[in-house]
């Protein structure tokens, strides 16, 4: 059994253990002090100083005055594709049931010439090819408005009309510096984001989800009615 020589040896050995049992115990209850409170720090990878856009102020709205062909033309580019082209739509149609013995027809005949496999590979061209002729047909038949014909240099161009209408547009954004500033921060090696209170420099307290402690919560939308 090991023994100390002296009474001054036993002190110093008494205060080696004491000092080698006590630090421990001081850094765990640092340690867990520090996890008591729920404060980390993370270091910090960049910030930017935040820009809010905002618009301050009622749309603004002004008369214009347009001719009868610029009426026309807002009229045509509002409406649908069935509803530019529904004349030639029906004479599509059309085409296609007049199509359809049209392409037997043909069939038959071609079997005569031919083997019956490649006469039945005409009949959904034939008609197809009758559905796009009644198609294009009947659109180049129907009258264009002549309002809407650009006129040419030098033509006379028809009396028109004038109206008078009034158009609103969104007023211009305006931008202001925010008291904010967004930083992006690694914690227990995942990369986050957050919007903080001011510049934490190279080092930011967080919490232990790893959210800052000075960051900024959004403001949740009032709803409207």
């Amino acid at each position: 059994m090991f023994s100390f020589g002296s009474h001054s040896c036993r002190a110093s050995a008494t205060l080696c253990v004491a000092l080698l049992t006590t630090s421990p115990l001081a850094l765990f209850s640092s340690n867990a002090k520090a996890q008591h409170e729920g404060t980390y720090t993370a270091a910090v990878l960049s910030v930017t100083h935040e820009t809010e856009k905002s618009r301050t102020g009622p749309e603004v709205c002004r008369q214009t005055v347009l001719t009868s062909q610029q009426v026309a033309q807002q009229l045509e580019d509002d409406k649908t594709w069935f509803e530019k082209n529904w004349i030639a739509t029906i004479g599509g149609s059309a085409g296609i049931v007049v199509g359809i013995p049209l392409a037997n027809a043909v069939a038959t005949q071609a079997a005569s010439y031919t083997t019956s496999f490649a006469a039945a590979a005409l009949v959904v061209p034939t008609i197809l090819l009758a559905g796009g002729l009644g198609f294009f047909v009947t659109q180049m038949l129907v009258p264009a408005n002549p309002l809407l014909a650009t006129p040419k240099p030098g033509s006379l161009v028809a009396e028109q009309k004038f109206y008078v209408q009034t158009i609103c547009e969104p007023g211009p954004p305006t931008y202001t510096a925010a008291p904010n500033y967004r930083i992006t921060y690694r914690f227990n090696g995942n990369i986050q984001s957050a919007l903080v209170r001011y510049d934490p420099g190279e080092r930011v307290k967080v919490n232990q989800q790893g959210r800052p402690l000075n960051e900024v919560k959004p403001t949740p939308a009032s709803s409207t009615r």
